[in-house]
């Protein structure tokens, strides 16, 4: 008997042309997708995205994530929207909902809140026109940096540490310790602040008892305004208030 030999044509692996074959693939690296940002409907009419882009929004705090962080004027906050006289400030984001945490300013007193965005941004306001994003807002920015109720706290609790009376001035025969354009500016928001007194008839009420205490408020006033940069948006009754609380007494 002879011995079989095999069949297997040279060259073609057994199990024909479905062989399974030993070979390997090259490594790849896949770049996860960014995410996704939010539908927008008045992107045409508001003439730029309202939300800033996708990685930025990422790098946004979750809520809660900003919580007991110091004070609330310390809070950073990511982005501004505004409309007319309206303003929302963001400081925190939850993706999934599409829901933020910020400060709320609608024209008559503002407060901390949570944010539908999706419903901001379909929102009309003055004339028809959608909210816009401020597109020169640096993330990051504190809140007494940009909302008006707490730059002005921050410039009054500033003013409370100077002496009212050093930038008083008596006259030519003392040196001025301004320069001629922040003396101005002094000058007004001096009397600005004296008139608010008068006109508010605040006159008698703690903090403004007399015209020598309405004199100290005056220039308390016009302090905090110039440590604020003279920011003409500051509102004098926040200012007014800081003083009354210095001014109180205790028990």
């Amino acid at each position: 008997m002879t011995e079989s030999t095999s069949r297997q044509p040279q060259g073609i692996p057994v199990g024909g042309q479905f062989a399974p074959t030993a070979h390997s693939e090259p490594d790849v690296a896949l770049t996860p997708a960014a995410p996704a940002r939010p539908a927008e409907t008045q992107r045409k009419r508001r003439g730029h995205d309202f939300y800033p882009p996708a990685e930025e929004m990422a790098s946004w705090p979750e809520l809660y994530e900003t919580d007991g962080e110091g004070p609330i004027g310390d809070k950073p906050i990511q982005a501004h929207y505004f409309q007319g006289g309206m303003d929302w400030y963001i400081a925190e984001y939850d993706p999934k909902a599409n829901e933020a945490f910020g400060y709320v300013n609608l024209g008559h007193g503002g407060e901390w809140g949570y944010i539908d965005l999706a419903e901001v941004e379909s929102v009309r306001g003055q004339m028809g026109l959608p909210i816009e994003r401020d597109l020169d807002f640096t993330p990051g920015t504190l809140a007494k940096e940009c909302i008006d109720r707490y730059k002005a706290e921050a410039a009054a609790a500033l003013a409370e540490d100077r002496d009212e009376t050093d930038l008083g001035w008596d006259g030519p025969d003392e040196p001025d310790p301004l320069s001629p354009e922040d003396r101005k500016q002094w000058d007004e928001h001096h009397r600005f602040a004296f008139n608010y007194v008068h006109e508010g008839n605040l006159l008698g009420v703690t903090g403004f008892e007399d015209r020598d205490t309405v004199e100290r408020f005056a220039g308390f006033a016009a302090n905090a305004y110039m440590e604020s940069g003279w920011d003409g948006m500051m509102d004098i009754r926040t200012i007014a208030q800081a003083w009354r609380d210095q001014e109180r007494p205790l028990g």
